[in-house]
């Protein structure tokens, strides 16, 4: 029985990282929200944050102090009495006070009853708590965005190889025959050479490709905070990536400032600086305290403090404390114009910002268009390559047709077919930017 359990366990084990190798593009990013080393600081950002509160809020909480002292004196103060006392006028006559041995403890409660600034303090915690978010929140729409990127870039890589392979079994296939048909002194060296040719730059470019390759794989494990030495399989196709992000824009639809992340990003801030700016005008206010204290003393010659007989005396005392600040030497004044001016600062930041993002998202609107565009224009032109390099190929084996032509024809369906893969890369990155800028990535 013991046995069965083991298996099991470990079938399930290995299962479970089987299948944490195969990755849609929203699993890799929901992978990374919990794995990427800059979210994980974020989050820790946040949780400090949020720390920060609970300890702001202490300070308005009583305060509780216990107190224990023990005095051993070596030598035991003196003090000199007027000798009229001791029946010897124009003298001082030293007289020792205390005893040996003193112990004391006590407890004292403190409460803040009123103080403006820390009012203020406290709405100024919750403030940059609220930023700890909208930072994590950033944070994940960077990675979220580079994610992404990324992940359809090894796509499209992935394609351009498996197409690129393809052309190389065709173009192997020819040189082979055409090879043969030198040999039988049919046709010229020349023409072997000019396929030789074409062939090469095939083989090295997909080499390249290849390399390339892993190298956009392990940006990608790096972005997700995966095991660089763990298998990373890709399960959207770049059909289905193409097919998400080719959209017709509708310009009716304005864009929502109060949901984009920067622009509430831009608000927090001003309404940091509101806060700055009333904490400065906080310190002018009064501040009321209450204290209660209560001690026991006691005194022996010897160690005597644990006996029963050990004689303790009280001290306990309730206090009020009010601070009224009167004059600062105008440093109050000038700290307040400060906040005034930085805060003049954050709207005008604010305004910057709401311009620019409607600005960027107009450039974005337009550079997809253009994007969209140019990959149906590049759909369209390896269809007809396609088809000249078909029709050319078939000339070229009935004699028809030259090796250059056919080289040439074959080059340019190469070359739109790198067009097709470059122009796809770049739709589905406008497509991301124009989300970004939209605020609705």
């Amino acid at each position: 029985m013991k046995n069965w359990i083991k298996i099991f366990a470990l079938t399930a084990f290995s299962t479970q990282i089987y299948a944490q190798q195969n990755f849609t593009i929203d699993d890799a990013v929901k992978y990374a929200y919990d794995n990427n080393v800059v979210i994980k600081k974020a989050k820790i950002d946040q949780t400090i944050a949020q720390q920060k509160v609970n300890e702001t809020i202490g300070i308005g909480l009583p305060q509780v102090n216990l107190e224990g002292k023990y005095n051993y004196f070596l030598n035991i103060p003196v003090q000199l009495l007027p000798g009229e006392i001791f029946g010897q006028p124009g003298t001082y006559v030293p007289v020792k006070f205390g005893q040996k041995q003193s112990a004391s403890g006590g407890v004292t409660v403190s409460q803040l009853l009123f103080n403006g600034s820390y009012i203020v303090g406290l709405e100024s915690s919750r403030a940059y708590k609220e930023t700890a978010a909208l930072i994590t929140e950033k944070s994940q729409f960077s990675i979220k965005e580079a994610i992404m990127l990324s992940y359809a870039a090894v796509l499209v890589t992935d394609e351009n190889i498996r197409t690129l392979e393809e052309n190389k079994k065709v173009s192997g296939k020819v040189l082979n025959d055409t090879r043969e048909t030198y040999k039988a002194g049919l046709i010229e060296l020349q023409n072997v050479e000019q396929l030789e040719y074409s062939y090469k730059n095939l083989v090295t470019t997909l080499e390249n490709l290849k390399r390339t390759r892993t190298k956009y794989i392990d940006a990608l494990k790096y972005l997700m905070g995966y095991p660089s030495e763990e298998e990373l399989k890709l399960l959207t196709s770049m059909d289905d990536l193409i097919q998400k992000n080719e959209v017709l824009i509708d310009h009716s639809i304005q864009l929502d400032l109060d949901k984009h992340i920067d622009f509430k990003i831009k608000e927090n801030l001003v309404r940091i600086s509101e806060l700055k700016l009333k904490y400065q005008k906080s310190k002018a206010l009064p501040t009321l305290a209450a204290a209660l204290s209560s001690s026991y003393n006691g005194n022996s010659d010897k160690f005597t403090f644990f006996d029963k007989e050990q004689k303790w005396f009280n001290t306990s005392v309730v206090a009020l404390q009010l601070d009224v600040p009167v004059f600062s030497g105008l440093q109050r004044h000038w700290q307040t114009e400060q906040a005034k001016l930085d805060l003049l600062k954050a709207q005008l930041d604010k305004e910057d910002e709401a311009k620019n993002l409607k600005n960027d998202y107009n450039a974005k609107t337009i550079d997809y268009e253009n994007s969209y565009d140019s990959f149906k224009t590049a759909e369209d032109l390896v269809k007809l390559s396609s088809e000249i390099y078909r029709k050319q190929n078939i000339k070229f084996k009935e004699g028809l047709g030259t090796s250059f032509e056919l080289s040439q024809s074959e080059s340019q369906l190469f070359q739109a077919q790198s067009q097709f893969y470059l122009s796809a890369l770049l739709l589905i990155q406008s497509k991301i930017s124009l989300d970004k800028a939209k605020g609705d990535l």
